[in-house]
């Protein structure tokens, strides 16, 4: 299926970056992204992927209850390792399933309601939402560690690499 193709592609960038990166670099927290770190932006990534996981087990998905562990944003063998867990989980995927998503967006309380969605348009959710925590992250990597060489396409969106493509053939 070409979500779940696109899924591990997606994944897998990001399994190659960790191997790429010294802790330091990895928890360096940067003025380029707010005081964050790539470490951070990559355990956010990672919790989603994992939240999903876990949910599709029981039918019913809250990104909200994500754990926000300190291992993944400093440490890149535990990102790897948790990466590789998830590609595994995307390589035994054959079929879509039904999900609840339940979500909060009041700021006073947790007021949680829910929505039906399915296991392929949390996966494109999620893909579209690594893209763009990768894009941030790329601009500390160009900026702060251009000894690290990335794929060509890690943080742009399929159109946009679609679009570059065809721009070039004109």
């Amino acid at each position: 299926m070409q979500i779940i193709n696109a899924s591990k592609e997606i994944c897998n960038q990001l399994f190659q970056l960790c191997d790429k990166l010294e802790n330091k670099e990895y928890a360096h927290c940067s003025s380029l992204l707010l005081g964050s770190s790539i470490g951070k932006h990559m355990r956010h990534i990672i919790e989603f992927y994992d939240i999903l996981r876990e949910g599709f087990e029981v039918g019913e998905i809250n990104y909200d209850t994500r754990t926000r562990s300190n291992q993944i944003e400093n440490e890149t063998e535990f990102a790897s390792l948790r990466l590789a867990s998830i590609l595994s989980w995307l390589e035994g995927l054959k079929e879509n399933k039904n999900l609840s998503l339940c979500f909060s967006f009041n700021k006073e309380k947790n007021d949680v309601k829910k929505v039906e969605s399915n296991l392929m348009r949390e996966l494109a959710y999620n893909m579209e939402h690594a893209i763009h925590h990768m894009a941030l992250m790329r601009i500390a990597l160009d900026q702060q560690f251009p000894h690290i060489n990335i794929d060509s396409n890690f943080g742009l969106a399929y159109s946009t690499i679609r679009y570059n493509k065809d721009q070039c053939a004109r």
